[in-house]
């Protein structure tokens, strides 16, 4: 959608003239660029091209671009839920067409956009991750929204902004964290080091630590394309929902062989390979995770070691992995020693 186009609204001049938006004119731009709850390749384009401009925005723009940029990649994907490479890569480039996250606009729409995404390439969450721990670092109070920030200090809003990033719907390990998440706050504790961090900060380390080194789950969520198979067999006239009511309405028709018998619900349909798939990997997860092994403990060991010092943080998940009663790695004694 170019701004020539007949069905852009008159006021996306007067926004891109002005670089501001008001209330008023983002009503207007939901009733033409969104009357039928889908954006288009070419009107979110343009809606970026409208927020790159400005330089005043409202909390109407905010909400308005965050649920415009959810519809076009969340509810719009096929299938509904996943955002693709292809997406990602798409929004990772608009948001970083000029070397960073610059607003809190951006930053807003990317933390929903995981938090609603049934899964999403782990890219997007590091980026995420990446963009909050660049504005802490460098005081950029724009991208977090916070005027109160103190550069290299981690208050609770940021904490709370990580936290949402670490725990978000997207990628379907919602309650588990990435080794590249935990590399992650690592480097955020070593780059505040003597801050005057908010108490929820260590909070947040030692449990999403421990969760990685304890909880850490080997699942991950079906593929795009393994959904699609799954909405295709749902649409199959001779299968999926359909061919289930037939086999239920014959067996009813039925009654004198047993509940046993009755072959209703087909054998080894996608949905049922899906969710067996996943039982499987938490029944094999459940048997494992609860344990510091050999690899996890050496990267502990780099992570803390390599600076030669034990921060406070670092003590604290000491503390928990061994109050914890769980089996830790031998290698570990010297690190718990000094604690």
């Amino acid at each position: 959608m170019a701004l020539q186009d007949p069905h852009v609204p008159n006021s996306v001049e007067t926004i891109l003239d002005t670089r501001a938006v008001t209330p008023e004119q983002v009503l207007d731009l939901r009733r033409t660029v969104w009357p039928d709850g889908n954006i288009c390749r070419r009107e979110a384009e343009l809606l970026f091209e409208i927020n790159d401009t400005l330089e005043t925005v409202c909390g109407e723009w905010r909400d308005f671009f965050a649920e415009a940029m959810a519809a076009h990649l969340v509810e719009q994907a096929d299938p509904r839920g996943y955002i693709g490479e292809e997406d990602a890569a798409w929004f990772r480039a608009r948001v970083l067409a000029d070397g960073k996250i610059k607003g809190e606009t951006e930053l807003e729409t990317l933390v929903q956009l995981l938090e609603k995404a049934a899964d999403a390439p782990e890219a997007l969450e590091i980026l995420a991750l990446e963009a909050v721990k660049d504005a802490v670092l460098h005081g950029d109070h724009k991208v977090l929204g916070n005027a109160a920030l103190v550069p290299g200090e981690l208050g609770d809003p940021e904490v709370a902004l990580l936290r949402r990033v670490l725990y978000a719907k997207a990628a379907g390990r919602s309650e588990a964290i990435s080794r590249a998440e935990a590399e992650l706050l690592f480097d955020l504790n070593d780059a505040t080091l003597g801050a005057d961090n908010a108490s929820s900060w260590s909070a947040l380390f030692v449990n999403a630590l421990s969760n990685y080194l304890l909880v850490h789950s080997g699942y991950e969520p079906p593929s795009r394309e393994r959904m699609k198979q799954v909405d295709r067999w749902l649409n199959q006239p001779s299968d999926g929902l359909a061919g289930f009511g037939r086999r239920m309405a014959s067996g009813i028709a039925n009654m004198g062989h047993t509940l046993q018998s009755m072959d209703i619900f087909g054998t080894d349909t996608p949905m049922e390979s899906v969710y067996r798939s996943r039982l499987e990997a938490e029944k094999s997860e459940r048997q494992v995770a609860a344990r510091v092994d050999d690899g996890e403990a050496r990267w502990l060991i780099q992570r803390i070691d390599h600076d030669g010092a034990l921060s406070v943080n670092e003590a604290a998940l000491l503390h928990f992995l061994k109050a914890s009663g769980l089996p830790l790695d031998e290698s570990l004694r010297p690190l718990l020693a000094r604690i």
